[in-house]
Order: structure tokens, then C-alpha cells, then sequence
């Protein structure tokens, strides 16, 4: 398969070096320059318990994409959506499709400027970091399923997609499992405002109200069936933290992307796209949290997520 991947930080770049390893035509895109510069001169090193491989594929700059694009694969934060579909509109040929790993519910963006019949969705849990240019540490293996966005049968452009990619698997509802990560994911963002590692956050008695009630007020908003995965039991909140935090204590990725950008990285996070997808109160106060945190007006610490466990549990007195 050719493939072109927007995006070669942490999924991006793991997904590319595994399917050039598999024999895949693949070229990465990065917006970071430095990145780009340490592929092309010294290879992709992926690091971790899971691979310790260096690879050699080429990688270029937005602007050094070719003028028509058969497929691609969009690995960007959120935020960024908007810039990549405007790159990809009048490159992507009249039958070539593009398919997002991304997080959270982005393809609505994707689906506007390049149509819905040429996005194709996917969910990806296993995680990774960018440890430097050149430099990604792939923490475990984990589910990743690959599917239409209406659902139905699965087509044959996702059969070989699921075929090409590492680990993936075709599945008939992928908006159930993106569902499921939002609920998830929702958890990840109340623990990053400490300094607690994800098992920790998940794990610690005194936060599981604030877990359980925010992954509740996610899954209420669902509009499908939502899909278990990795531990995570959608009619069974209480023991999905148990597997979930042992889940993530077998990864060598211990803190979650969110915190590494708040703490590591200082950049924006992915709260302000998520607060779009996403209603209720508690959610909100975790973007307010966020958003402090951003601002300089706070730092990821326990008493963060005390307050929220106070907030939570004023709204259930209430």
C-alpha cells in the first residue's frame, strides 16, 4: 500500500514505521522541522518494551506534499484538523480517501472539506511519545479497530486498511469504540491535572466518584451502542477501573499525552475541541482546570484533582 501520513509524532510515526517495516510505501509529513530533518538523515527510531527498531523512510514538510494523493492517513491533534483538510482538499484524487487516527470525534471536520464518502474512521489505543526528533517510545500493544463512519458492512477499503496497518482489526461500529475512548479519554483528562500516573488517578479510591461520574456523563451522549476494549466495560464502570489501571501499569507509557503537553511539551492541549464534542458539568471543570493549567495560572498537582473530587461530590448531594 502507498501511504502518505499527516502527522509523525506519536501514532503517526509508530503506524508508518511499522508498516514500512511490513513493506508498505509509506512517507511521513511533519509540520516540525527538526523532526523531519533527524527521519531523513538518521531513520525513525522506535524505542520502548514493544519494538527497538530503526527505520529509514522518507519524510517531508507540509509544503513538499505532491500535488495529488491517493490515500493518507491523518495523525494530527484535533486542533490542527482544520489546516490538514485544508491541505489534503485539492490534493486528494476524485476516488482517494483519506482515514483518521486521531482522538476524539474529528472526522465531521474531515468529512465537510473532502466529503463523507472519502473519510474513513479508526480507533487506536495503544500508546506513545515523541521522545525527541526522530525519536518515538511505542509503550504496549492495543486495540485498534478501523471501520465507516455510518457503519453497516465492512468494505473492502477497510479490510485492506485493516490488513496493512499494525494490529488492526475491521469492525462494523468504529463510532461505538470512538464512543467508548470518549468516555476513557474523559477519565485521562480529569487525572492529568495532577501529577498522578494514569494507573494511580484510575486506581485511588478518592478519585473513583470523579472517574466513574465523568465516563457516565460522556456515555450519556452517545448516539451508539458503545463498545468495550482494553478493560474498559461501558455497562460496568466500577471494575473497568481495576482493569484499566492494570492495563496501563503493564505500559511504559505511565502519564497520558494530555499531561505531557501541559508539563513536558508547554504547548495547547486538545481541551477546546473536546469541550465541542463534549457537554456536562463536570467535563466543563475539568476544562476550566485545563485551561488554568494552560495559562500559567496552575500546575498538574493532586489538589486539582481534589477540587474536582469536591465538585463531583457536591453534585451528587445536590
Amino acid at each position: 500500500m502507498r501511504m502518505h501520513i499527516i502527522g509523525a509524532g506519536a501514532i503517526g510515526g509508530t503506524i508508518g514505521a511499522l508498516m514500512t517495516v511490513d513493506g508498505h510505501d509509506v512517507t511521513l509529513c511533519d509540520a516540525d522541522a527538526a523532526h523531519v530533518e533527524a527521519i531523513n538523515r538518521d531513520g525513525l527510531r522506535i524505542e520502548g518494551p514493544v519494538n527497538q527498531l530503526t527505520v529509514r523512510v522518507p519524510a517531508i514538510l507540509p509544503d513538499e506534499l505532491p500535488s495529488t494523493l491517493d490515500r493518507a492517513i491523518v495523525a494530527v491533534k484535533s486542533h490542527h484538523t482544520r489546516s490538514v483538510a485544508d491541505l489534503l482538499a485539492p490534493r486528494l484524487s476524485a476516488d482517494g480517501f483519506v482515514l483518521t487516527v486521531q482522538n476524539g470525534l474529528t472526522a465531521d471536520i474531515l468529512t465537510g472539506a473532502l466529503g463523507a464518502d472519502r473519510v474513513v474512521s479508526s480507533f487506536v489505543n495503544f500508546g506513545a511519545d515523541v521522545m525527541g526528533p526522530g525519536r518515538i517510545m511505542q509503550g504496549n500493544i492495543a486495540t485498534f479497530r478501523v471501520g465507516e463512519l455510518d457503519g453497516g458492512s465492512i468494505t473492502p477499503r477497510v479490510q485492506e486498511l485493516a490488513d496493512a496497518l499494525p494490529y488492526a482489526e475491521a469492525t462494523d461500529n468504529v463510532l461505538g469504540y470512538l464512543w467508548g475512548k470518549e468516555a476513557y479519554g474523559a477519565m485521562l483528562w480529569a487525572g492529568a491535572v495532577s501529577d498522578l500516573s494514569i494507573a494511580d488517578s484510575l486506581e485511588d479510591p478518592r478519585y473513583r466518584p470523579v472517574m466513574i461520574a465523568i465516563a457516565r456523563e460522556v456515555l450519556s451522549q452517545a448516539p451508539v451502542p458503545v463498545e468495550s476494549f482494553d478493560g474498559f466495560v461501558p455497562d460496568d464502570l466500577e471494575s473497568s477501573l481495576d482493569r484499566l489501571a492494570a492495563f496501563n501499569r503493564r505500559s511504559a507509557k505511565t502519564h497520558s499525552g494530555i499531561y505531557r503537553d501541559l508539563t513536558v511539551r508547554k504547548r495547547k492541549t486538545e481541551i477546546d475541541e473536546m469541550l465541542r464534542d463534549l457537554d456536562g458539568p463536570i467535563f466543563r471543570k475539568v476544562g476550566d482546570l485545563i485551561h488554568d493549567i494552560e495559562n500559567g495560572d496552575r500546575v498538574c498537582e493532586v489538589a486539582n484533582l481534589d477540587e474536582l473530587a469536591m465538585f463531583v461530590a457536591r453534585g451528587a448531594a445536590a
